[in-house]
């Protein structure tokens, strides 16, 4: 009160609280059919406890508000809040309730209210105040018990924001319990990451086993399901365009899949020799010797044993020098 000391009383615009639902002694209520919007509210206070709480208490209801200029009025008749009240409509109140019961519903105390996260006590009082107004339970007492309810759990919303942010160790307490929530939210998905790259590491582990059995069905199956369990791992990709193409090595569109399956190996694995290896046997398979010869030579410079990658590439020369051969001798020939 003696914050708004020099400021003017006036009737509230949208009151949440019923007239006839407050008791007030007779000389209180004689006092509030007489304010015009013409008294300060220095004027009314410091001399009359029980009216410092009255006055309050009205304040913080709504049925009273405070501004800077005097202005002509009367305190809001209860005809006037029902007016209000009835002039909403319906879907219209069941709609922003149903809004904010959801947005609520995931928020902290402090995104429900709409403050930062260093607001003082007196923000914090007046964003509650704000929203009380607009989805306390009594500006929907006309309303149908679907309203009624939704009412319930937003204003409920808003009462545990305020009470948890004006309490200090309340405050604390709710930070370390979202900090301690997001710690174990944390270590389970680490756990669960862990147990999937370990399931998806050892479904991979059976199809290398089943693709050098020539088992191809299989270990494209096997791969598949690693790729589910765990799909940013190269070798996996890889691995499956292999496969893919080993079970349908004469269908043109299944060896574009697999092209784009070995390409993501490689991009997620730069750092392993078989995703090169695969990608040069394709290209071979196409046609591509140039584009195979570089996947080889990019495999062995991955890892310098590489068997596989060692084969082709001597292959590749071989095949070289006898096209070389073959040439001179049709020259000569001639």
């Amino acid at each position: 009160l003696k914050e708004h000391k020099d400021l003017f009383l006036v009737a509230g615009e949208s009151p949440f609280y019923r007239f006839q639902e407050i008791d007030l002694e007779p000389a209180h209520e004689q006092l509030l059919r007489d304010l015009d919007g013409t008294q300060r509210l220095a004027n009314l206070t410091g001399r009359d406890d029980t009216l410092d709480r009255t006055l309050y208490a009205l304040l913080m209801t709504g049925l009273l508000e405070v501004q800077s200029a005097p202005q002509g009025g009367q305190v809001a008749t209860p005809r006037h809040v029902e007016r209000e009240e009835a002039s909403r409509a319906p879907q219209e109140a069941r709609a922003e309730l149903a809004e904010l019961a959801e947005r609520f519903s995931s928020q902290s105390p402090h995104e429900v209210l709409g403050i930062e996260r260093g607001a003082d006590e007196q923000a914090i009082r007046e964003a509650y105040e704000r929203l009380s107004a607009r989805t306390h339970p009594d500006r929907f007492s006309d309303a149908g018990e679907a309203v009624k309810r939704l009412a319930e759990e937003v204003y409920g919303h808003v009462a545990r924001a305020h009470e948890t942010l004006v309490d200090k160790h309340r405050r604390v307490a709710d930070i370390d319990r979202r900090s301690q929530e997001r710690r174990e939210a944390l270590e389970r998905q680490e756990r669960d990451k862990r147990r999937l790259a370990l399931e998806a590491e050892q479904e991979f582990q059976r199809g290398c086993a089943q693709l050098e059995r020539r088992a191809y069905e299989t270990a494209l199956r096997q791969f598949g399901r690693a790729l589910e369990l765990y799909p940013e791992d190269g070798e996996y990709h890889a691995h499956y365009g292999w496969a893919l193409h080993l079970c349908h090595p004469d269908s043109p569109l299944i060896i574009e899949e697999a092209l784009e399956h070995v390409k993501r190996g490689i991009s997620l694995a730069t750092d392993r020799e078989k995703p090169y290896l695969f990608m040069g046997r394709l290209c071979k398979t196409l046609g591509r010797n140039r584009s195979a010869a570089k996947m080889f030579t990019r495999a062995v410079q991955v890892r310098p044993d590489c068997v596989e990658a060692l084969r082709e590439l001597r292959l590749i020369k071989m095949r070289g020098r006898r096209k070389s051969k073959g040439l001179v001798k049709r020259l000569f020939g001639r």
